[in-house]
């Protein structure tokens, strides 16, 4: 049973300490609800797993009863029988070779003095971050109490297997497993996994104030590392031998012998997005400069302002700054971490510092410290006849979110700055692993200004669902044709958000606009993150035509967020397709695949694997369908041979 989400301790009698376990299983197993607790193999499973739980975690409790809730709706209880420590861990060292060796390194033990707030500042992370991973209800420690410190908290998508997650953050497969309570190596598509860190090795590395090396954790990027540490990016990538500003969470980095600690001073160069009701002479005045030495600095010949305009404020060292305050502000629907810094006039380095945030995940009714500038003792103008004669400001609002096609010489920085967004905007939407561009490719630029005229160019609209009862988030993507994690992204949820009956969700719209072809023979050329993932969405059934030999057969897409997994509809499909392969084969062949009258490139291999969700077909298992720049599951990268099939199904080679 390695289905459930989280699990928690309640307690059910005050005066014999008598708790029970509650667990939390995946709301798609609603349809399994009705078998919970009355198939002896089902309630055996969630015996031994609440057994598990109760033994790693809580060894020294008496845990009578177990609780098990989808979606919030308790669905059985199963009694232990007492629950005495001793049955409990009788019945453990009996359970079967599936079971999670104990991992003690991944615990850190409460010191005398200790509190969240120090810990979470040692290991570079929040206090909610540490209460959700150890289902803390309240600040309080106990000396010597075990904690898992989270090193991230991931989703887990299409081949996310633990052997690959445990390499990709430095950790150990048994470390995930017992820091989830998983009695073996499965993983389920959406599920949220604590990735703890291993205290032994965190234990061994000096504060980061003491040392030369640095651990990358989740919202780092060179430039913020190369604040906090006194030193610059390019000294970072020299010192590292970065070809890329590409950094991976877990990775550690080499710190130049000259950084200081977190507290340096702030260079003397700064950079300030505009906002409305800014004028020159205003942030001159917050800067404590001239309106001349702004305009110089940023090649002005004239007042004139736009919001998201990126100003550089030169001969700005902090101790001429004006003090700094803070106020709080609560997170509202539609709210994002870019839009708030937006609107507060600050940037978003600066609000998930002063908020020790470590992902740009925001929670409705979250209450974060907004930094603000107060007006003490701030240096006034040299000049006062500045501002009375600057003229009335002008500034130019009209943002829209809309897809980009890359020129040559732009940078992922350039777009940002020309569209007033964030880099880690676009990167977001986007889904980029790194900063490297190609010129022609699409990229979505989200609440952009001065979008460019483009005909022919894809358009994102918006349009509004409203909850109504037994619907999820992952009903709804497919519903929609959207991958769930941008459904969750546009509605600023995770995985674990709840879903209310009247609640009004935002879902995004993608309108691909069709591609020229080489010739009636060929498909057109799609992108698969930005294009051709919403021409083929999940549960779309398509004709499949082999290029090489005309051979036709028809497909379902059942999965897949690096590439499409897909199955034939029927057993005659898929006698047609072992005709094409010589029976099954990972060799990928070009294809054109028919969507709503458009004739896509694609390459596809059919070797069924792992799950799959069509019956009677005639192959178990679900087989790959690439498009441009799509990525294997397994590590992410991009496969050059199923790349070349597409461009020779769209006639590009």
């Amino acid at each position: 049973m390695d289905q459930f989400q989280r699990y928690e301790l309640r307690r059910i009698n005050h005066q014999s300490n008598e708790y029970e376990l509650v667990i939390h299983l995946a709301d798609h197993l609603s349809e399994f609800a009705n078998e919970l607790g009355t198939i002896d193999r089902e309630k055996k499973d969630l015996i031994e797993l609440a057994k598990q739980i109760i033994s790693d975690r809580y060894p020294h409790i008496k845990v009578t009863m177990v609780k098990v809730l989808i979606g919030g709706i308790a669905v059985t209880s199963l009694s232990l029988m007492g629950g005495n420590e001793s049955s409990v861990h009788a019945a453990t060292n009996s359970a079967t070779a599936n079971q999670v060796t104990p991992n003690s390194n991944i615990y850190y033990h409460v010191s005398s003095g200790d509190t969240l707030w120090n810990i979470s500042r040692k290991f570079n992370i929040t206090v909610n971050t540490i209460k959700v991973a150890n289902n803390l209800s309240s600040d309080v420690l106990q000396f010597n109490q075990q904690l898992i410190i989270p090193k991230a908290v991931h989703t887990v998508g299409t081949g996310d297997y633990l052997t690959v997650l445990a390499k990709n953050y430095g950790t150990t497969v048994n470390a995930i497993k017992q820091a989830n309570g998983l009695t073996s190596d499965n993983t389920r598509l959406g599920q949220v996994l604590i990735i703890p860190v291993l205290i032994e090795e965190q234990t061994t590395t000096k504060p980061a104030t003491q040392t030369s090396t640095y651990t990358v954790i989740a919202g780092d990027t060179l430039s913020a590392i190369s604040k906090r540490f006194g030193t610059t990016v390019e000294a970072l990538r020299t010192e590292n031998k970065l070809n890329s500003d590409l950094l991976r969470i877990g990775q550690t980095l080499a710190l130049p012998t000259n950084t200081t600690d977190t507290h340096a001073p702030e260079q003397v160069t700064r950079e300030y997005r505009v906002v409305a009701g800014d004028s020159l002479s205003v942030i001159a005045k917050r800067f404590g400069t001239t309106v001349d030495v702004l305009k110089s600095a940023n090649n002005l010949t004239s007042n004139l302002l736009r919001i998201g305009q990126v100003l550089t404020i030169p001969d700005a060292p902090t101790q001429e700054l004006a003090p700094t305050t803070a106020k709080s502000y609560t997170v509202v629907a539609g709210d994002n971490l870019w839009l708030i810094a937006d609107r507060n006039g600050t940037n978003v380095d600066t609000l998930r510092s002063a908020n020790n945030l470590t992902s740009d995940v925001l929670k409705i009714g979250q209450i974060l410290m907004i930094p603000t500038v107060s007006n003490t003792n701030v240096p006034q103008p040299t000049n006062t006849s500045e501002q009375a004669q600057e003229p009335v400001q002008e500034v130019q609002e009209e943002r829209a979110t809309f897809v980009y096609s890359v020129r040559s010489g732009d940078s992922l920085s350039v777009i940002a700055k020309r569209f007033g967004v964030t880099s880690e905007a676009i990167r977001s939407i986007n889904n980029l692993n790194s900063d490297f561009l190609q010129v022609g490719q699409a990229l979505t630029i989200p609440n952009g200004i001065n979008a460019p005229e483009q005909t022919g160019a894809n358009t994102i609209t918006y349009t509004t669902h409203t909850v109504a009862s037994g619907e999820n988030i992952w009903d709804l993507s497919i519903r929609y044709g959207i991958p769930q994690s941008e459904l969750l992204r546009a509605n600023n949820m995770t995985t674990n958000s709840p879903l209310s009956i009247g609640q009004k969700l935002t879902i995004p719209v993608h309108n691909i606009s069709v591609k020229p072809v080489v010739s009636e023979r060929h498909g057109e050329y799609l992108d698969w993150w930005t294009e051709a993932q919403y021409v083929f969405p999940i549960g779309k059934t398509t004709k499949v035509t082999d290029f090489a030999t005309g051979k036709s057969f028809y497909i379902k897409r059942t999965i897949g967020a690096n590439h499409a997994d897909s199955e034939t509809v029927t057993v005659n499909d898929t006698n047609i397709a072992k005709s094409i392969w010589d029976g099954f084969s990972w060799i990928p062949r070009a294809v054109i695949l028919e969507i709503d009258g458009r004739k896509i490139a694609a390459s596809m291999s059919f070797m069924p694997h792992e799950q799959d969700y069509i019956a009677n077909n005639g192959i178990t298992g679900h087989f790959d369908v690439y498009f441009g720049n799509s990525i294997r599951h397994v590590d992410g990268k991009p496969d050059a041979s199923h790349q070349s099939q597409v461009e020779r199904a769209a006639g590009l080679k």
